[in-house]
């Protein structure tokens, strides 16, 4: 899933594209598809950046103010077993005479 595009007029021979998905898979996956179809057009990836998830403090918070009602435990276990995927920022560059 594309995250966003900046600057969102295609006109530039650079622009910035972000990526984000429910798995790591599906971030990769949403990069390659799009990556094939810009290359098409005169595109290429130039730069990669990976950022990974990270749980908000207040989840954290909240989770221990509820550790007594049992529910925080069940907070707890799902932020120590599963790490939110992250975004992937690609930098496109236009190569050659293609427009």
């Amino acid at each position: 899933m594309i995250a966003g595009t900046w600057p969102e007029d295609y006109g530039s021979p650079i622009f910035i594209r972000g990526y984000e998905g429910r798995t790591y898979d599906d971030v990769i996956q949403a990069f390659h598809d799009d990556a094939v179809m810009l290359l098409g057009e005169g595109y290429e990836p130039a730069g990669q950046h990976y950022v990974e998830g990270d749980w908000s403090v207040l989840r954290a918070v909240l989770a221990t103010l509820l550790l007594f009602f049992f529910v925080g435990i069940v907070l707890w276990l799902q932020m120590l077993l599963w790490r939110p995927v992250g975004t992937l920022t690609v930098t496109y560059v236009r190569r050659g005479n293609k427009r």
